[in-house]
């Protein structure tokens, strides 16, 4: 629900429960409470509550057990026979807020229909006396005893002023939808809806709007949020629900529609679908749990991976907010003192640091999304951080899928049906060239390099033959790159290609440089063997002979899959035989961030993910990426 439809049913609510008296409370799932309602106008009223999703009354059957868990209990020894006397909304976000008021004193149920919202019981001096679900954020806990911190919300859209309205749109580098949508406390429909009735283009830049523009925006605003008439309804798309609403859209005009005579009927009616449709064993309960645990913890590995991706899309302007507080540090100045100068000033970038605390700790807005970075940090360490974030998101991920698939066990021990979850997909065993590195070239020659000093020494002592070509770079800490002829004539396309491979994973690379030369020898040339009076170190060789060089060779490195196997090298061999295929250039990003971002752009490819994992994992992806900082090419 959003906070159009919060404010909607609020309005209802009060219309059909103030003044009524509480009676029991149900619980249904581990989200959900019933609780029953004597109104004074209809009788018995059934309100359904769902933590972080909706609140409505219902005509559905209710299902829970016949003991009550601990959050149902409390409610009917706080609330049960009390007088409902106020239904309210706070603050135009998705929080609702009940007053029952019994034996000369109050209560207040808060329901949090955000995202990861929660359903709170408090006293009168606003301590939690019991949380639906305890839980713990920075700077926020709703457990048993705390007091109650209302979410952070945004502007009020109805009644945003006009200078507010004009700063927010002149200062936007984002088109006109986005910045009312993340700058006031909206959905995505209903900015479109805002921009519709302004008669202005959705994808306009923001900051080109005029000011008579500005006051149809304003007044477009008030009109799409201040819901004068209440006409529920569903909207359907190809005759399945795609969006209820409390009022009529002009973006879901060309749209059917099924109108209701209130509100709640039609979010009952939109939500039935989900309703639990058989009572399910303790097992399946479990499993649900299990379930909603492993998706929730790829979730938060996945979005903390992206906020870490978000502090380096931002560098520039995360590290100058850095310097400055750096700055002010160097000075003398407290961290108490840095923010009560960022939070009295007027600056567009001052505004965007939400909060600073005494250990430098400070939130700030980037898009539509809260970075909490470290100001005694760099911004890669800060990007880091996310990651080490993710890491530990992945892990519980992984102890998740265990516990899910030891449950699964125990159910097909009771002869329950089990869902297969299909054959079990391993990593291949390696071959012997791959503990270097290597690459098939276009015309099907196996070229190989070494990793270090060892690897460079063994390929020289195992694998160089007189009939192979080996190639090297005049810049030390280059691979001994060798093609393995077999005695066949070696065409340029695999020549040039070793050239490449040669150039991409030297000390090349990792000085950032686009191109560099090279030389190819005959195997025969190669040899340990010092002059009279010279020594060798560890991974030297002595070159004899004329040597072919091949000058500016550019950089590049590609890797892909190619069947059941990730193979990488240079650009063009890899693009002839993988799909899909990420171009590497040198970059800001090391290589396990960098391994990363491309096992997900390789998963985006995959509908079953434990496919790329087998095929793909990151570590392996990193064994193919050159040393010193890359990135992905745009294509």
């Amino acid at each position: 629900m959003s906070n159009v439809d919060a404010a909607a049913m609020v309005a209802e609510l009060q219309e059909r429960l103030v003044g009524g008296f509480v009676g029991k409370a149900y619980q249904i799932t581990g989200d959900s409470v019933w609780i029953t309602v004597q109104s004074p106008a209809e009788g018995r009223l059934d309100l359904l509550i769902e933590a972080g999703k909706r609140i409505h009354i219902t005509r559905g059957e209710r299902k829970a057990s016949k003991t009550p868990p601990q959050f149902p209990t409390m409610l009917r020894a706080h609330l049960s026979g009390g007088r409902i006397a106020a239904v309210e909304q706070y603050d135009f976000d998705r929080v609702v807020q009940i007053t029952v008021e019994r034996s000369g004193g109050k209560r207040l149920l808060v329901v949090e229909l955000f995202p990861k919202g929660n359903v709170v019981l408090l006293d009168e001096e606003m301590k939690i006396i019991l949380p639906l679900r305890p839980m713990a954020f920075r700077g926020r806990k709703l457990v048993a005893g705390e007091e109650y911190l209302y979410h952070y919300g945004q502007q009020d859209p109805r009644s945003v002023s006009l200078e507010y309205l004009t700063n927010l749109l002149t200062t936007s580098d984002a088109d006109l939808v986005r910045t009312i949508v993340r700058g006031l406390n909206m959905g995505g429909v209903y900015g479109e809806e805002v921009c519709l009735r302004a008669g202005l283009e959705k994808n306009r830049p923001a900051a080109t709007l005029n000011p008579e523009e500005m006051v149809r925006v304003r007044d477009s605003l008030r009109a799409v949020f201040c819901l004068e008439e209440v006409q529920p309804r569903i909207v359907l798309q190809d005759g399945q629900p795609l969006d209820v609403i409390p009022s009529p859209l002009q973006v879901y005009r060309e749209r059917e529609a099924r109108p209701f005579t209130r509100f709640s009927e039609a979010l009952d009616a939109f939500f039935v679908a989900e309703e639990p449709a058989q009572k399910k064993t303790a097992i399946d309960r479990r499993l649900e749990i299990q379930q909603r645990a492993i998706q929730e913890f790829e979730a938060l590995e996945r979005e903390r991976a992206l906020l870490g991706e978000m502090v380096y899309q931002h560098y520039g302007e995360i590290d100058a907010i850095l310097r400055v507080i750096a700055g002010a540090r160097e000075k003398g100045f407290s961290y108490q003192e840095i923010w009560d100068r960022i939070s009295e000033s007027g600056m567009p970038k001052a505004q965007a640091i939400r909060s600073l605390d005494y250990r430098g700790e400070f939130r700030m807005q980037v898009e539509d999304r809260e970075l909490e970075l470290n100001a005694e940090l760099t911004v890669p360490q800060n990007a880091k951080r996310y990651y080490d974030r993710a890491k530990e998101a992945g892990k519980k991920h992984s102890g998740a899928v265990s516990a899910y698939e030891a449950t699964l066990q125990l159910k097909d021990r009771k002869a329950e049906p089990r869902k297969s979850k299909g054959p079990v997909l391993r990593r291949r065993k390696p071959r012997w060239f791959e503990r270097f590195r290597w690459f098939t070239s276009s015309d099907d020659f196996l070229v190989i390099g070494g990793r270090d000093v060892d690897s460079n020494e063994e390929i020289y002592a195992k694998y160089l033959e007189k009939r192979d070509l080996a190639l090297h770079t005049d810049a030390p800490g280059a691979p001994l790159t060798v093609i393995k002829t077999e005695g066949r004539e070696v065409p340029e396309t695999t020549i040039q290609e070793a050239a490449q491979f040669a150039v991409s994973y030297s000390s090349i690379w990792k000085g950032g440089l686009a191109e560099g030369d090279c030389y190819l020898v005959n195997g025969d040339q190669v040899t340990k063997t010092p002059e009279p009076g010279e020594f060798l170190r560890k991974g030297a060789f002595v070159i004899r002979g004329e040597r072919r060089y091949f000058r500016d060779v550019p950089v590049g490195v590609a890797v892909g899959i190619a069947g059941d196997m990730l193979i990488g090298g240079p650009v063009y061999a890899i693009e002839e035989r993988a799909d899909p295929v990420v171009v590497i250039e040198p970059g800001e990003f090391n290589a396990d961030d960098l391994a990363k971002r491309i096992y997900r752009q390789f998963a985006e490819k995959y509908e079953d993910k434990r496919v790329i994992k087998a095929i793909a994992p990151t570590d392996l992806i990193v064994s193919f990426l050159p040393p010193g900082g890359s990135r992905v090419r745009e294509r």
